[in-house]
């Protein structure tokens, strides 16, 4: 099983990025783990355009066997008890490959969100999407240690 994170532009901040590989690295003690980024529209056009051109380039990138995650505010929230329950349904439920994906600024547009399989909620806030990243691997490292039964959750 391998788990991908899709996402709209790569982390500028340095410290998002050395985060984000931290958590890639610890995860990939239980599995493998790859984040991929799609290049993000430029802002200067409406928030409509931005999103319908960055939705091409990411169902592009979201292969068809694939269990599609979109994150979004409006999606279901759920406690890390909840998220590793989840994430051990996925991973039993035979080999298709589970894609998380995160929007940049402006969101993910409507054909993104229908093409998903589930909507997950980090926050009911709007997050960044570096640090929604960021939230993201920690939750599903922090789900790993919770079915292992490792000290890592408190």
């Amino acid at each position: 099983m391998k788990i991908k994170i899709l996402l709209v532009g790569k982390p500028a901040h340095p410290h998002y990025a050395g985060l984000a590989q931290e958590y890639c690295r610890r995860i990939g003690h239980y599995l493998d783990i790859d984040v991929e980024s799609v290049p993000a529209q430029k802002l200067d056009q409406p928030a409509g355009h931005v999103r319908s051109q960055e939705a091409q380039r990411l169902l592009a990138r979201i292969e068809a066997r694939e269990w599609c995650v979109a994150l979004d505010r409006s999606g279901a929230c759920w406690d890390s008890e909840q998220l590793a329950k989840r994430l051990n349904g996925w991973l039993q439920n035979g080999p298709r490959p589970l894609c998380f994906v995160i929007g940049g600024p402006m969101g993910l547009d409507e054909r993104v969100l229908q093409r998903a399989d589930e909507k997950l909620a980090l926050s009911t806030f709007t997050l960044a999407h570096e640090l929604a990243l960021v939230v993201l691997l920690e939750q599903l490292y922090r789900a790993f240690t919770i079915l292992r039964g490792e000290k890592y959750h408190k």
